[in-house]
């Protein structure tokens, strides 16, 4: 009975859909932390007419996290004083049915003036959204929802 639950809670789809991508900016390295968490199953539906994924499990996808990454580059934009910022791949993680993604940003003196867009996964879930947390040692923490059609948000300080 355990098992038949299990599975129908897999093909069953959910009503919620929300990535919530926290940025921390760390000075004593002038980088900018990002953790970005997620559906594992929402990503790899979004990414099926690419790959399958198949994330945590013996068949992973070789190429999984140059996948993540570049399907990233598509849907994330960060810029600071008119420039745009470029990350490295730092890693994921599977927690259950959540993917932790984290990525880096070096040579970030500042959070002061981000401006960022956010449309993970909107181009496949309609009802996406998209938190996004800026947040440094000694600043108030900014948040934006990103929905469909949302413009890109500054934050500042």
């Amino acid at each position: 009975m355990v098992l038949l639950l299990g599975l129908l809670a897999a093909i069953i789809p959910h009503d919620f859909f929300v990535s919530i991508l926290t940025i921390r900016h760390d000075p004593g390295t002038q980088t900018l932390d990002l953790t970005w968490r997620m559906t594992a199953h929402d990503i790899e539906h979004a990414l099926s007419t690419r790959a399958e994924l198949e994330l945590g499990s013996e068949k992973e996808h070789p190429k999984a996290d140059s996948l993540l990454d570049r399907y990233f580059m598509e849907h994330l934009t960060l810029f600071q004083e008119d420039r745009q910022l470029a990350w490295k791949w730092i890693g994921k993680e599977l927690d259950g049915e959540t993917l932790y993604c984290y990525l880096q940003v070096e040579g970030a003196g500042t959070p002061n003036d981000l401006l960022i867009g956010n449309t993970l996964l909107q181009d496949v879930f309609g009802e996406q959204q998209n938190l996004v947390h800026v947040e440094g040692p000694e600043m108030p923490t900014r948040s934006h929802t990103f929905v469909r059609g949302s413009s890109p948000h500054a934050f500042r300080w």
